[in-house]
Order: C-alpha cells, then structure tokens, then sequence
C-alpha cells in the first residue's frame, strides 16, 4: 500500500543524512475512490516528497556548507490545504497547457477551441482542472524514483484529445531532482507541461530571496502586454534588469519595499509589459522591477537536449543550485518574495503566435520534456 512505500523510503534509509521530513500522515486520505499519499524518494544527500494529488512537490531536501540540512521549497503541511489554494501553484504538476493562452481560445487545423477562462479572460495553467487537481495513479514507487499517469479526457477544459501522460520525479546520481514528462495523444492538441515549485535555498520561510544570485542563459525575453500576455515580440535582455546572463544578486534588480498595507495595492514597475506583481508599495526606482514574471527564451546548443540553462546561489546557505533542461522557455517569478519559480516550459501564448516554438501534438508522436534541479554547495 502507498503508506508503506513512504516508510520504506522515509524510514532507516534516510535517516543517515538528517531530512526535516514532513510527516506523511497529514496527507493519507482517498479522492474521488483513489488513495492519495506522500512518497519519499532519496539518493545519497538529497531527498524529495510528493503527493500523487496535483503530483504536488512538497519537500526538497539538501545539505548547506555546514551539512545541515532544510527544505528548500515552499509548502503546505497537509492534503485539505492543497484542495483549498487557488491558482496559488506551489509545487505541482502544470498541464495540459502551462503558463498562459490569451482570450481563453486558440485555433488548431481550421478549427477554434474555446477553452476555460480562470485567469480573468485569460486560461492559466490548463484551466479549471489540469493536472494540479488530478489524482495521479501511482505506477512505480521506488527508493529513489516514483513514476505517476493520469489521462485528461478529450474536453476537458475544452481542449482537444484525450492526453495520456507519465510524470517520473526521481533522484540524479549527481544530486538533482529529475522530472521528465511524456505524453501522447488521440487527436491533435497543444501541450505545454511543467512544475511550478518555489525554491529558497536557505530553506522554506527563511527569509527573502533577494540575496540569491540568479543566471539565466537567455538574450531574449517574450514582450508581454499589461495581462502577462505575449505580444509575439521579443524584447532583448542587455542593459536591462532582465539581463541575468551572468550571475546578478536579484536584490540588485528587483525593488524590495516593505510590503504595502492592505488596500494600498501598486504598480507595475520596470519595463512596460515586463510583468509585474500588485501589493507592494513605493516608487520602483529607475533600472528595477517590481518582481519577475516572465518567460526567458533560452540558448540551447542543440535542440532536445538536456544542458544546463540557469543557476541559482544562496550565499548565506553556500547552496548552488543548477537548472538544466531540453526546452525553449523558463518563467522566472519571483511573487512575493520568499521563494523564486524556476518554470522549464515551451512559450507562453504559443498556440497564438505562429513565430513561437510549436506546441501542437499529433496522434502518433510523443511530447518529452525534462527538468532537472541539481543541488550541491560551494
């Protein structure tokens, strides 16, 4: 049964490096007939937990310079407040369609699809229910890899085709967390798959991220309107507080106010149509963002293939973390502050714009995706 796959994986074979884990018994319940639990996968010095509900990441665990250990991600403690957030996206799988399809419509071989509005007149994240309200099946649970499917019946959210996908999270021997999708469909559809988890790598609710150096391997970034949605420009990162092509403390480029009270509100700051975030007060001083939220389209030596695309260090924690991934796009959002998403994804809107990388799926092909955060100190 699941409960035993988490002692198995939780239990003596962890206990030598010293995981904070959560407990599993907050998240042992059954939706909808099928049993929801949280798995422990670990190899060597680091260790991840997940809810096969919304295939949530709820803990990440690894060593800072003085091996001690924390979890670096963002997290609620038990299942009920994972069924209660809304759009809050900590942690879970993101399909079929990640990010953002402007005006909740898109058009595929002649014929239009109109799909569920949950972002204002916008779709987000695959709409109503998508993967992160799922309940995945649980085909393997292993030490170190645990491997989910769930099927998306065609309709659903008014997308097209019955969409069958495997989800694998496992643990790298080089010390990453690995997520790799793959999935199929009946009929011609678009899919965008990604994770949305928020890292601080001086561990969850341990202060602001500004402190942590960010590089990106991107030039570019996708212009956006006043909604976050692509214009299908691009706008070039140098000389901008969007160039992260080399490492650059975030602090330095984005404006860290005290939080503005309620009903004050606020801005956008930066670049117009750069993405913002709402609720922090003050003027953004010239050269600054009010915060991230937008897609960076990566340099790839060769498409398909999983390098290295962006990092990210605590200098407080030592922890280094490296993002390597086989896809155009990475949505940086950095919400409120204390944790930073890094969302490997094909380009937002990318069903609308006929210059974007091509999301379309057809029978008989195969999406892959994979993302690996690789953790280590320095």
């Amino acid at each position: 049964m699941a409960v035993a796959a988490v002692v198995f994986c939780a239990s003596a074979n962890a206990a030598k490096p010293n995981f904070p884990l959560l407990d599993s018994a907050p998240f042992d319940t059954v939706v909808d007939g099928q049993k929801v639990a949280l798995y422990t996968i670990q190899k060597g010095k680091i260790a991840a937990q997940i809810i096969n509900y919304g295939g949530f990441v709820v803990g990440l665990y690894s060593p800072d310079k003085n091996g001690e250990y924390a979890n670096l991600v963002t997290h609620y403690d038990d299942i009920h407040q994972y069924f209660r957030y809304n759009m809050g996206m900590i942690g879970p799988a993101l399909g079929r369609y990640a990010n953002r399809i402007a005006n909740g419509k898109f058009t595929l071989d002649g014929v239009e699809y109109n799909i569920t509005k949950n972002s204002g007149q916008h779709t987000l994240h695959g709409g109503a229910k998508g993967f992160d309200h799922t309940v995945w099946t649980v085909v393997k649970a292993k030490k170190n890899k645990l491997v989910l499917s769930c099927v998306l019946p065609d309709g659903l959210d008014g997308f097209p085709g019955t969409l069958t996908t495997t989800l694998t999270y496992s643990i790298t021997k080089d010390g990453g967390l690995q997520i790799s999708y793959e999935a199929t469909t009946d009929k011609a559809t678009v899919v965008n798959l990604s994770n949305h988890t928020y890292f601080n790598l001086d561990g969850a609710g341990n202060g602001d991220i500004m402190d942590h150096e960010l590089m990106v391997n991107a030039a570019f970034i996708t212009d956006t309107d006043r909604s976050n949605i692509p214009t299908g420009d691009y706008g070039m990162v140098e000389g901008t507080p969007y160039d992260f092509q080399k490492p650059v403390r975030i602090g330095d480029r984005q404006y860290s106010p005290a939080p503005a009270q309620p009903g004050q509100g606020g801005a956008r700051g930066g670049r117009g149509g750069m993405g913002g975030f709402g609720g922090f007060g003050g003027q953004v001083p010239e050269g600054m963002v009010r915060n991230y939220d937008n897609n960076f389209c990566l340099i790839h030596n060769e498409q398909g293939i999983v390098e290295k695309v962006a990092t990210l260090y605590s200098p407080k924690s030592g922890r280094f973390m490296e993002v390597l991934n086989n896809h155009p796009g990475l949505q940086v959002y950095t919400g409120a502050r204390t944790a930073i998403a890094l969302e490997s994804q094909m380009y937002p809107d990318s069903p609308n714009h006929d210059s974007f990388p091509s999301t379309t799926l057809r029978p008989g092909e195969k999406y892959e995706h994979t993302v690996i955060y690789k953790l280590s100190v320095k």
